[in-house]
């Protein structure tokens, strides 16, 4: 009777061992309803050396429709206003605790100035400059870094930087910022 106590536990083990990581929840440019890119992009090779962690500064969002609203939103300010040929940003966090997708990670983005080349760039919805972003959120960019490793968007000793780090801002906020300086990869070098 012990051996079959033993090989019940050593098959749960293995099956949980051969678990796959549970996906990030992803929303598409489809499921946002974003406009196609109005002209060429540069491209960059991945895997890319460096995230660098921003805010949006704006409106935050806690549901599917508020967080597609805002993506619309700061993709026509940064595509009308700014002139850029799409939205800056290769991911978007939303304090659903969802990701959504920018423009592609083999795609410079438009958030850094000469900084952008070499660099992830993900965004967290909302301003963050006195309060941290939802626990879902935060969780949901954790685990994006880790799958952009996997995926060879990140190198795998990739340098984690806040936004102000490469740009003239405040952004990703003080109070995201200062979170940002206990996760992995933390750096103070770009």
């Amino acid at each position: 009777m012990t051996w079959i106590a033993l090989l019940i536990v050593y098959l749960a083990a293995v099956a949980v061992e051969g678990e796959a990581p549970i996906p990030i929840p992803m929303v598409t440019r489809a499921e946002w309803n974003a406009r196609p890119a109005s002209g060429p992009m540069d491209s960059m090779d991945t895997p890319l050396p460096r995230a660098v962690i921003a805010h949006t500064a704006g409106g935050g969002c806690t549901d599917d429709v508020g967080c597609s609203q805002q993506m619309r939103n700061l993709q026509n300010l940064q595509m009308s206003r700014q002139k850029f040929s799409d939205i800056g940003y290769h991911y978007l966090i939303g304090g659903n605790g969802k990701v959504y997708e920018g423009r592609s990670p083999n795609q410079r983005g438009a958030f850094a100035g000469p900084n952008n080349e070499g660099s992830l760039g993900i965004a967290f919805i909302g301003n963050f400059e006195e309060q941290a972003p939802s626990q879902e959120a935060l969780e949901a960019a954790k685990k994006l870094l880790e799958q952009a490793v996997q995926q060879a968007q990140l190198v795998e000793n990739y340098k984690l930087v806040g936004h102000r780090q490469v740009s003239a801002t405040r952004s990703p906020g003080e109070a995201l910022y200062t979170l940002l300086q206990q996760w992995p990869n933390w750096s103070e070098q770009i």
